[in-house]
């Protein structure tokens, strides 16, 4: 897949193809966690903020890395602000872990018999949930004049904003 990202909306779309790409895998669709710590494996040391087109690339980039396999469940911290591609590593680490230790938790639940819904930290369960989410909180927050409480908006895209984004998406329905 190419990229033609420029903007938001052009992003929007991105994730939208994304999600048919993971609905016609079906099961052979990658995990969560297994995306996010492609995506930690590939990003650079140092770089300039990322734009629509760089986050775009890394996302890309992260889906044609080959599989990191299943993160180690741990329960998400409180992760340094996110200001360089390498703090943004770490907080995709800690998705990742929080990712496994909630789908771990469910897996528990069935196994038990115990009703799963609604519970654990994160509101999809597959890739195609997630993008989904990120998909959906993107276009209620787009054009907005929001700002995060780290003063970071979502445009120009940043290393934090990227960071915000992806937060967003793990809660998002």
């Amino acid at each position: 897949m190419t990229n033609t990202v420029e903007t938001g909306e052009d992003f929007r779309a991105l994730l939208r193809c994304l999600i048919r790409h993971f609905e016609g895998l079906g099961a052979d669709a990658p995990e969560i966690d297994d995306v996010l710590l492609r995506w930690a494996g590939t990003l650079p040391e140092r770089g300039p903020e990322p734009g629509w087109p760089g986050l775009a690339d890394q996302l890309l980039g992260a889906l044609d890395a080959p599989s990191a396999g299943p993160a180690e469940p741990a329960p998400l911290g409180e992760e340094l602000p996110v200001a360089s591609p390498g703090a943004l590593r770490v907080l995709l680490q800690a998705l990742a872990a929080d990712y496994a230790r909630d789908r771990a938790w469910t897996e528990d639940r069935v196994a038990r018999g115990l009703w799963a819904g609604d519970g654990g930290g994160w509101a999809s369960g597959s890739m195609t949930g997630f993008l989904d989410s990120w998909e959906a909180w993107l276009e209620s927050h787009l054009g907005s004049s929001q700002v995060f409480p780290d003063g970071s908006p979502i445009e120009v895209v940043s290393w934090s904003s990227v960071a915000w984004q992806l937060c967003a998406a793990r809660v998002y329905e």
